[in-house]
This record gives structure tokens, C-alpha cells and sequence, in this order.
């Protein structure tokens, strides 16, 4: 599955193609006690569209922590919560 979500941060729209790889990796690096800093951002530049890579790197290096932010919602994106409930 692939999916492709616009952001707009800042005035710019940027285009994110994530796939469950990613989504995966993201989830199984914070999981295992990664750094959600370096997983986070490994996520966005992994699924940013690729001519878009080097304007990306320039927002995130002018602003601290809009990594994680980009990623999670990018996260809640492609893998929207789900309502479950346990009958009982």
C-alpha cells in the first residue's frame, strides 16, 4: 500500500509517498526504544517527494523539532486510530 498525503507547512505544500515499509520502520524504531528525534526524521526525509528532499532538510534544520511533528502527522495520516471494542 502506498499513500500520498499533502502537507502544507509554513506557505509551502509539501508531497509526502509513504508506504506500510515506512510506516513500519518509524513504528518499530520508536518501539524499540529509539530516538523518536532520529526516527521521526529518518520517516519524513524517507517519504518526502524526492525533489522536495533538499527544501525539507532546509526547514528542519531551521526548525528544532518540526520533525517529529511533520511525523506525526503524517503517522495519524496513514494509519488513522481505529474504534475497537472487546464485547464482553
Amino acid at each position: 500500500m502506498k499513500k500520498t498525503v499533502i502537507l502544507t507547512i509554513g506557505t509551502t505544500e509539501f508531497k509526502f509517498n509513504m508506504t506500510v515499509n515506512d510506516h513500519s520502520d518509524f513504528v518499530d524504531s520508536v518501539s524499540r526504544g529509539g530516538s523518536v528525534c532520529s526516527a521521526s526524521h529518518n520517516f519524513v526525509i524517507r517519504s518526502v517527494d524526492k525533489d522536495q528532499k533538499e527544501e525539507l532538510k532546509t526547514l528542519l534544520a531551521e526548525s528544532p523539532g518540526a520533525d517529529v511533528q511533520i511525523a506525526g502527522t503524517l503517522k495519524g495520516e496513514f494509519a488513522p486510530a481505529l474504534d475497537i471494542a472487546v464485547k464482553k
